[in-house]
């Protein structure tokens, strides 16, 4: 199975972003190799990632692709939001570091401190109020890796489904580096996924599986699905359901340290973000 099915949604909730020219497609799915990328940190054993070449969505994907709104607000979605620019100034220097080790230095600077503390309270604004807000975190990656998040194992994870903590939703992650990033999904809820797989094989996974083990399922019977690659440029963050869709974030091409700010919650209605 090669063509998109309908699924998740990337709401265009902003007219700020260039929505014509930030979506790529993979080939499918491949186990990854030491030739996936040239990152120091290497890849646990049968770790699955995009396979190469990327090309641009035909007229009929992009429509399965995008909405400018949601048909109900219990729908999954991902979309993409600009920081504010009074908010951005602050936190210019982020963008400067080369190195990690540099890292913790800027981030007790007073002038970043504040900037962090104006994201929270801009977060303030769109997060429903009744729902759990995790502690923050400032990330780090490496530059040009096809794949970044680091299991316990200290190895690269691939595409994966976070486990659930809580009842947040929502991921947000704002790009605070000076390059491009890059969130890949699989556009499929883990309802969906288990949906196809059970029907392809009823002994590959039984409905007390872990959402890894059917995401997993999932890319080896259809390796040729594609995966989505959706920029993300400095000042921009992505809002996504990083507990319910295969995933992960990605910085090929760069050259620059990447730098992000993320917590999870849950958000009103993309419209407003």
């Amino acid at each position: 199975m090669s063509q998109l099915l309908e699924g998740i949604k990337i709401v265009q909730s902003s007219n700020e972003i260039s929505w014509e020219n930030c979506v790529l497609l993979s080939a499918g799915t491949e186990q990854a190799s030491v030739s996936t990328d040239q990152a120091s940190t290497p890849y646990c054993n049968n770790s699955l990632v995009p396979r190469l070449p990327w090309r641009t969505p035909t007229a009929p994907e992009r429509q399965i692709l995008f909405s400018s709104k949601l048909k109900k607000l219990s729908d999954l979605y991902v979309s993409i939001m600009s920081i504010p620019q009074n908010i951005l100034f602050h936190l210019n220097e982020l963008g400067n570091v080369e190195h990690h080790t540099a890292l913790n230095y800027v981030l007790q600077k007073e002038r970043v401190k504040k900037g962090i503390s104006l994201i929270q309270e801009h977060i303030e604004t769109f997060r429903l109020q009744s729902a759990e807000l995790s502690k923050y975190r400032i990330g780090w990656n490496e530059p040009n890796q096809m794949t970044v998040t680091v299991g316990t194992d200290r190895c690269r994870v691939g595409l994966h489904i976070d486990n659930q903590r809580g009842s947040s939703l929502h991921r947000i992650s704002i790009n605070l580096g000076s390059d491009p990033r890059y969130f890949l999904f699989i556009n499929l809820s883990i309802q969906q996924l288990y949906y196809l797989v059970s029907q392809t094989d009823g002994n590959v996974v039984s409905k007390t599986s872990g959402s890894s083990r059917i995401c997993r399922a999932f890319m080896q019977l259809f390796p040729n699905y594609p995966v989505v690659k959706l920029r993300v440029d400095p000042g921009q963050a992505y809002i996504a359901p990083t507990e319910h869709i295969t995933h992960d974030g990605c910085t090929e091409g760069t050259n620059s340290l990447d730098v992000f700010f993320t917590m999870r919650t849950i958000f009103d209605e993309p419209c407003r973000v």
